[in-house]
């Protein structure tokens, strides 16, 4: 449940971002159709990031159809972390393979770059 409002706040605050902050607009601006999932490996839980031209849509679960997929191994080590906002622990999941990628890796690392951007002060 954690990983699911998690989700959805990051939805919100991506969108808002989107709308309000000119570097965020721009970094999103050129993208067009490029889908980002974010789920578990058993696909019960997930939230799909579709990005076109500036605008941000999402939608709950884990089982839409992607371009890249940042997949975790279970909900509490994607909640855990994803609410540490370090690197580090992204890492050290991968390494231990609570974390993958599934797709265009590229998509992935663009995502993470727009998230740390939108959460810019």
């Amino acid at each position: 449940m954690r990983f699911s409002m998690l989700l959805f706040v990051l939805f919100r605050i991506l969108k808002r971002a989107a709308k309000r902050k000119p570097a965020y607009r721009r970094f999103v601006g050129n993208i067009h159709q490029v889908r980002i999932m974010i789920k578990t490996e058993n696909g019960n839980r997930g939230r799909l990031f579709v990005f076109d031209q500036g605008t941000l849509t999402s939608r709950a679960g884990g089982e839409h159809a992607y371009d890249t997929a940042i997949i975790w191994s279970d909900p509490a080590t994607a909640f855990k972390v994803m609410s540490s906002r370090n690197d580090e622990a992204a890492f050290l999941a991968a390494a231990q393979g609570k974390m993958k990628v599934d797709g265009m890796s590229f998509f992935a690392q663009w995502f993470n770059d727009g998230v740390k951007l939108a959460m810019q002060r």
